[in-house]
């Protein structure tokens, strides 16, 4: 089994011991928000295409209503069940939803505000920084500072690193993979990381 799959099963576990109206780092949604979210996005793409096109957002809206007049156990173990055989993300889920299913599984871990980061297997921390690497490309933003990456749960050597900009004006980030990729992905208030330099000025793209 891959690190997707298992985040998947660890956040459909978790979404059922905390029910449905347990608070999430995702603003203004519960955990049955999110299940709802997680539901729609992988079996009715049609919807989900709302989330990155305002003019289907009506539509997105609309799915999401009728998703979530169902109970909400069902929704959680068509979650765990994963996309529909028909769907490309059910053959490349260990590529397409790792970071998707991680962040998630910390939406809910750490929605109440009292949390600590897990202890995770060094083979975890691997694939995650190179999820992050791959989301720190394509979420940095050109128009803003330069951002290092720096992971400290690597060895120490330069693929522990990723530099996207060439701005004159810097940002590091500093910290563990499984951080970084909660940054990455807007949970800023969240992680725990450090940073150098005017990090309010670092533009992310809407995820």
């Amino acid at each position: 089994m891959s690190v997707s799959h298992d985040e998947r099963t660890s956040l459909a576990d978790l979404l059922l011991s905390t029910g449905p109206d347990a608070p999430t780092l995702c603003e203004g949604w519960t955990t049955r928000d999110l299940a709802v979210h997680l539901v729609v996005r992988e079996s009715r793409p049609d919807a989900a295409a709302g989330m990155f096109i305002g003019a289907l957002s009506g539509h997105l809206d609309s799915v999401s209503d009728r998703v979530g007049e169902r109970p909400y156990a069902e929704l959680v173990e068509a979650y765990r069940s994963g996309p529909p055989v028909w769907n490309p993300m059910r053959w490349a889920d260990r590529f397409i939803n790792l970071a998707e299913n991680f962040v998630h599984h910390e939406d809910v871990r750490r929605g109440g505000g009292e949390w600590v980061p897990r202890d995770l297997p060094q083979s975890v921390r691997d694939e995650l920084w190179l999820a992050a690497r791959t989301a720190g490309r394509g979420f940095l933003s050109s128009s803003g500072p330069s951002v290092h990456l720096v992971r400290t749960d690597g060895d120490g050597g330069e693929k522990d690193r990723l530099t996207v900009g060439n701005a004159a004006s810097t940002v590091t980030v500093t910290g563990e993979a499984p951080e970084i990729v909660l940054w990455l992905y807007g949970r800023d208030k969240a992680c725990n990381l450090t940073f150098e330099g005017p990090v309010d000025t670092v533009v992310r793209r809407s995820i």
